[in-house]
């Protein structure tokens, strides 16, 4: 019998120790512990590594633009014909409007990922607050960028909407007068 109850102790005692070792485990995981930082930390150099790649054939594409303007400039000058200045607000209202809601949805993104990442106790709340405002900010950029190319392709065509609706208004009343003088 002695032998059977050493048995049994030296069973439970590894079970214990086993117990305890799955008990541990999962605490000291270092992705448990560290993964949402190294979320972060992908996600960043994601980011930077994508930008070192986009940022110089931006550029590039920029310059070439730019020659093959100048070239047909030098061209122009050499017949004798001056180009129109070409209007550059357009072009920048456009990119106004592309951009602004692309900043506003990064931010949106980076603070969702942090909290994702820290797990406050308030995350519904301050996920939604900031994807409310990174929409409102959005559609007052598109808005906006869309409303001044419009406005600024009238005034290119000589066309001022305010100004003609005006001098039609003040036309009609003026042939309304004539009428009742006859």
């Amino acid at each position: 019998m002695h032998g059977l109850g050493g048995f049994i102790h030296s069973a439970s005692i590894v079970l214990l120790g086993a117990g305890e070792l799955a008990e541990r485990a999962p605490a000291d995981s270092f992705i448990d512990r560290h993964g949402g930082g190294l979320t972060i930390l992908g996600l960043a150099a994601m980011m930077i590594v994508a930008l070192l790649i986009l940022v110089p054939q931006l550029l590039r594409a920029r310059h070439r633009a730019m020659e093959m303007h100048h070239a047909e400039v030098l061209a122009a000058l050499e017949k004798g014909l001056t180009l129109p200045v070409p209007d550059d607000r357009s072009r920048m209202a456009g990119r106004t409007a592309v951009l602004v809601p692309m900043v506003s949805i990064l931010a949106a993104a980076t603070v969702t990922c942090f909290l994702s990442a820290f797990k406050p106790d308030s995350v519904f709340s301050v996920t939604l607050a900031a994807w409310t405002v990174a929409g409102v900010v959005s559609l007052a950029a598109i808005t906006g960028g869309v409303a001044l190319m419009g406005r600024l392709a009238h005034l290119e065509n000589g066309v001022d909407t305010d100004e003609s609706a005006e001098r039609a208004l003040e036309q009609e009343q003026e042939q309304e007068r004539e009428q009742q003088v006859r």
